[in-house]
């Protein structure tokens, strides 16, 4: 016997709201691709630079050295990515 009153799905039947799905995914937004390669580009020049001071070459040459292969970085990633 229930002493509380009737049951809650007699009362209020369960309607779906519209536009809403009982099994919603979520899932990482779209990053456009040049956005990926540019933050790739940008990771391994920062990686690149401070390994080639703490290595002890010269800040000029690790430099250039780092922008070069992270442009190239930056092509690749775009185009194969």
């Amino acid at each position: 016997m229930n002493f509380f009153g009737p049951a809650r799905d007699v009362l209020a039947p369960t309607v779906p709201l519209p536009g809403y799905h009982s099994a919603v995914h979520l899932r990482m937004p779209s990053i456009d691709r040049g956005v990926q390669s540019f933050l790739w580009a940008l990771l391994f020049f920062v990686v690149m630079t401070f390994g080639m001071v703490a290595l002890d070459i010269q800040k000029g040459s690790a430099l250039l050295v780092s922008l070069v292969s992270s442009f190239l970085i930056f092509l690749f990633v775009r185009t194969r990515g």
